[in-house]
């Protein structure tokens, strides 16, 4: 057992085939690589410069520090996690094995590589802090729990964070960057896109989402919004752009592709309001062309009369959903108005239900 000391570790077989607890208030330092057959427990704090080949049981319920110079690997027969990890590596750090942060990572410098089958994860409520340019994720992250979280991604250069909002519920979600031409994907587009960026995209793989959340990553210009792939097709999300971030709402349920593009001049200045289906049986889906997502507007259905059967006010965002009349509206013919507030614009459609 190891007391209030600090040992520098100078050979790869110090650990190996013994058992060894690094108490909570010791500091040791492993000048090269680590190589463990027994049982090591950490507690206090461990600086790994030369990597780590787990073969053992492993229990870091410390600090792991990661200031080595060049590259260095972490390796194991089992996942590893720790209770938080520093970065403080002069080059980059490869995970050959699934590494879970359970309470913080706190970036400083050097790139952490990850990959899908070995992502960096984190636990339910983990912190990040310091990603930047110089020091965040090069590959997935997986994060669990039912917490907001800023994805520190990027291509190794740069930093391209993936942001969601707070999930309904308890959620897993995988985010990747990847630094190639979206078009290998799908190179169709929807009508209302008129560019899309040519150089990277976000994987996203979300397991028992079912509700919408918020996702949101950097603009590149005043005018960029989201794009998702959907029906082998890019087609445009309701975007909104403050502080140079563009934001959507969207469920993450299976596999999901986003990048940036912008929308064409025509989608965006042709505004247009549906009903699908149209006939339909009393409940239907009012869809807005080229609104934005935070826009204010009214909708008003009304019957040949003029009373009002249904109004709201609201935005774009949390007023184009599905709309329900109940039985005692009789079948027949009746008005969708939607008044778009700030453009003084009125858009009326014919509304048929047929029960």
């Amino acid at each position: 057992m190891l007391g209030s000391i600090c040992v520098s570790v100078g050979h790869a077989q110090f650990f190996s085939s013994a058992n060894v607890y690094i108490g909570s208030d010791a500091v040791v330092t492993a000048n090269t690589e680590v190589i463990n057959h027994g049982n090591l427990k950490s507690d206090g704090v461990l600086h790994l410069r030369s990597g780590l080949d787990n073969q053992g049981q492993l229990l870091l319920n410390g600090q792991v520090v990661m200031d080595g110079t060049g590259s260095q690997s972490l390796e194991s027969t089992t996942p590893i996690k720790v209770g938080s990890l520093v970065m403080a590596q002069t080059g980059k750090v490869s995970l050959q094995t699934t590494l879970t942060v359970v309470d913080r990572l706190t970036f400083g410098k050097g790139i952490i590589e990850s990959s899908k089958q070995f992502p960096l994860a984190f636990g339910d409520n983990a912190q990040v802090v310091g990603a930047s340019n110089r020091s965040h994720v090069k590959g997935y992250v997986q994060k669990l729990g039912d917490d907001a979280f800023d994805f520190p991604v990027g291509d190794g250069s740069m930093l391209h964070t993936f942001s969601v909002s707070k999930p309904a519920d308890y959620d897993q979600i995988l985010v990747g960057f990847v630094g190639q031409n979206p078009s290998r994907l799908s190179a169709k587009r929807s009508a209302e896109v008129a560019d899309i960026t040519a150089h990277s995209y976000w994987d996203v793989r979300g397991v028992n989402a079912k509700n919408e959340l918020q996702v949101s990553i950097a603009a590149e210009q005043p005018n960029d919004k989201i794009l998702q792939l959907r029906d082998n097709q890019w087609n445009l999300s309701a975007s909104n752009v403050a502080n140079n971030v563009v934001s959507t709402q969207t469920i993450l349920n299976g596999a999901s592709y986003f990048t940036i593009g912008t929308q064409s001049i025509e989608a965006a200045e042709n505004a247009d309001v549906s009903v699908y289906p149209n006939p339909s049986n009393g409940s239907f889906d009012i869809l807005l062309k080229g609104f934005t997502a935070n826009e204010n507007i009214s909708v008003d259905i009304t019957d040949l009369n003029g009373r009002s059967l249904v109004k709201q006010e609201g935005q774009v965002k949390d007023l184009s959903t599905k709309y329900t009349l109940g039985q005692e509206v009789a079948s027949g013919s009746y008005f969708l108005r939607v008044l778009r507030t700030e453009k003084n614009q009125t858009f009326v459609q014919k509304l048929l239900l047929n029960k």
